[in-house]
């Protein structure tokens, strides 16, 4: 009878566990061995032991002669320039120093102050270059021809007291002893070109003068909308002009008379009288109240012409096209223009500043060109990137020459 009072988990239980049991099978036993996963820890242990061995192994043997001339050479031939890696940002530009008495470049600038034949030799140079210029350059070919010849010339120099500021950045020197952080010089064109590209205010500006100008569109759009604003811009009420003053109404009660009698006549007649223009009364001698409509007004015939334009959906290109005349673009571009100006590198180190004007005779005009220069002694040529030329006049020739240049010095 206990049995009967066991709960059903057990029952169940001894049921499950005499279905596991073999029935009378062999049982087999194999012997497996276990071998543990390397890790990484083990493997670099390894490795460093193994370097340990060699460098006590080397450091135990000692090297041969031979061997010592062979590495010797070897270093020396295969010895590589040291490596510079500039960091980002770490450029500087330091302030400009003053040329000192005992300078060489203050001691060139004494020399040719005191060289008339050498500033003769400069100007003439500069005034070459223009003429060049104004020979090849499309735009003034086109405004001024290809006859052209040197004229008059007037420059003057200016020398520097300060010289050319320097640039400077820090990166990562790597050579075949160390490696170690420094400072080196920087090339002053590369410097500003570099902050010419990354420099943001431009195109910012831009496009703070793009979204003004296109959020004052939409406020007009939107106003134009709903009614607040008119289509075209409201302009100053015209003045009334003096004339003959309107003729005065005639009697009203003739006129009545004289559409009574028309709509009299009117229903008298028959309908195929009524239908021939000839018949009918003009519209000039009795003003209908109500204007009339044309046989067929009440059928419009249908559009096509709308109907395919509005099938038409409008293309990039012509998206495009629309937002490079808008204002909002203009706005952009004008004062993209205004504030990335053109590059002006800065002069190497003992530069002269040249400044004056140049004429250029052709045969219908005399022309006068506006230049600056930064001419290089060491080079004997003008400093690259520091030139500017500007078109100041263009006279023609009426038989009297202007005299605001004075003679070729």
């Amino acid at each position: 009878m206990s049995r009967l009072y066991r709960p059903f988990r057990t029952l169940f239980g001894s049921a499950k566990i005499a279905s596991r049991l073999s029935g009378g099978q062999t049982v087999r036993i194999e012997r497996v061995k276990f071998k543990k996963r390397r890790s990484a820890t083990r493997v670099l242990s390894t490795v460093i032991k193994s370097a340990l061995v060699f460098q006590l192994l080397m450091w135990a043997i000692p090297p041969t002669p031979a061997d010592t001339t062979k590495e010797s050479e070897g270093r020396d031939g295969d010895k590589e320039a040291p490596t510079f890696i500039p960091l980002p940002l770490t450029t500087k530009k330091l302030p400009p120093q003053p040329y000192s008495k005992s300078d060489p470049e203050w001691q060139e600038f004494i020399r040719i102050s005191n060289d008339r034949q050498l500033q003769h030799r400069i100007r003439h140079y500069i005034a070459e270059y223009v003429l060049e210029i104004a020979t090849q350059h499309p735009v003034a070919i086109a405004r001024i021809g290809k006859e052209v010849r040197l004229g008059r010339y007037w420059m003057g120099f200016e020398y520097p007291r300060m010289a050319p500021p320097v640039y400077e950045r820090t990166g990562i020197l790597i050579t075949d002893d160390a490696v170690a952080l420094v400072t080196r010089p920087h090339d002053p064109w590369i410097a500003k070109q570099l902050d010419r590209a990354l420099n943001p205010r431009p195109l910012a500006l831009g496009v703070w003068a793009f979204g003004t100008a296109m959020v004052k569109q939409t406020a007009l759009d939107v106003a134009k909308y709903f009614g607040f604003a008119s289509e075209t811009p409201s302009s100053a009420p015209a003045r009334p002009t003096l004339g003959p003053p309107p003729p005065l109404p005639s009697d009203p009660r003739a006129q009545v008379q004289n559409s009574l009698e028309q709509i009299r006549q009117q229903a008298t007649r028959r309908p195929e009288e009524v239908d021939n223009r000839g018949s009918m009364s003009s519209s000039a001698s009795a003003p209908s109240a109500s204007p009339s409509k044309p046989i067929g007004v009440g059928k419009p015939a249908p559009d096509q012409n709308n109907q395919e334009t509005s099938k038409q959906k409008p293309s990039a290109e012509d998206l495009v096209l629309s937002l490079a005349g808008s204002e909002p673009w203009k706005k952009l571009k004008q004062t993209y223009d205004r504030e990335r100006r053109p590059f002006r590198a800065d002069p190497p180190r003992g530069s002269i500043y040249v400044s004056g004007l140049v004429e250029l005779e052709t045969p219908k005009a005399w022309v006068v060109f506006d230049v600056t220069m930064w001419y290089d002694p060491k080079t004997k040529a003008r400093a690259p990137f520091t030139t500017s030329l500007y078109l100041r006049r263009i006279t023609p020739k009426y038989g009297l020459r202007p005299n605001e240049l004075p003679p070729t010095l």
